[in-house]
């Protein structure tokens, strides 16, 4: 068969024409996804929906440290923290590393509906978006669009999680003079371990999960080197004075753990 001497154009080849024909702006975006499945499928994903938006990868946050190193910082970061999160360990800590890593680069962080305190630390430390595993390529295209070009994007039920946040933090009193290790989350779990609720009651108050108030009280638990909700409470308050151990019996022995 004859050939004319030029090479077919890929598909790849082709849609980045049209993309360019479309006008939009490039934008270098990384992704940092330690599971090749996802990271993959994504990366190519979001590559071929949006031929402007040019996708790096790395597999671990030491691997994209070495990437920003080694050349310009993308213009947005789109993280999977979860995935970057050893086996035990703490998701909320990876996410703090993660936004130490990149700084003032803007970052997305994936997120799903296990993780119902993810979207409330990410906002504390200033990351611009939180992308639901549940949302399709082109909610995703759009999210990092807007983000790298000096947005945010929390959806809806994320903004509703956040207000009743922020709400029950206004009613916190003030951290214990023991409780000065505690994030915000866990001080406003330990002030209703004092007021002797129930780990469910605490969920909903706070608009947690009862499996993620169950993780606080854990953490509380190990921060504060005590073996008991009861032995908890009285090491953060021990420069005060006891709560009520009628009001503390009371939730104690329902909840365990």
């Amino acid at each position: 068969m004859a050939s004319s001497g030029k090479a077919a154009p890929s598909p790849c080849a082709a849609a980045r024409g049209l993309g360019a024909a479309n006008g939009r702006r490039d934008i270098a975006a990384l992704l940092v996804d330690e599971a090749p499945l996802t990271r993959e499928s994504l990366s190519i994903g979001l590559s071929l929906r949006d031929t402007s938006l040019h996708m790096r990868t790395a597999a671990s946050l030491g691997e994209a440290k070495a990437m920003l190193a080694a050349g310009a910082p993308p213009a947005v970061v789109l993280c999977n923290v979860v995935s970057l999160t050893p086996p035990n360990s703490n998701v909320l800590a990876t996410l703090r590393d993660a936004a130490g890593t990149f700084g003032s680069t803007p970052m997305v962080v994936l997120v799903d509906g296990e993780e119902a305190d993810l979207p409330l630390e990410a906002s504390r430390l200033g990351v611009r978006g939180c992308l639901p595993t549940s949302v399709g390529l082109a909610v995703a295209q759009e999210a990092l669009r807007l983000v790298a070009g000096g947005g945010t994007f929390f959806p809806s039920p994320f903004l509703h999680r956040l207000a009743q946040h922020r709400e029950a933090a206004e009613d916190d009193p003030p951290a214990p003079s023991g409780g000065a290790a505690l994030t915000a989350r866990q001080r406003g779990v330990l002030q209703r371990l004092r007021e002797g609720k129930s780990n469910r009651v605490i969920a909903q108050e706070l608009g947690i999960s009862e499996n993620t108030a169950k993780v606080h009280v854990r953490g509380i638990l190990r921060a504060l080197g005590a073996s008991n909700r009861a032995e908890a409470v009285r090491k953060a308050w021990q420069s005060a004075g006891p709560a009520d151990p009628q009001t503390l019996s009371r939730g104690w022995g329902r909840d365990r753990d």
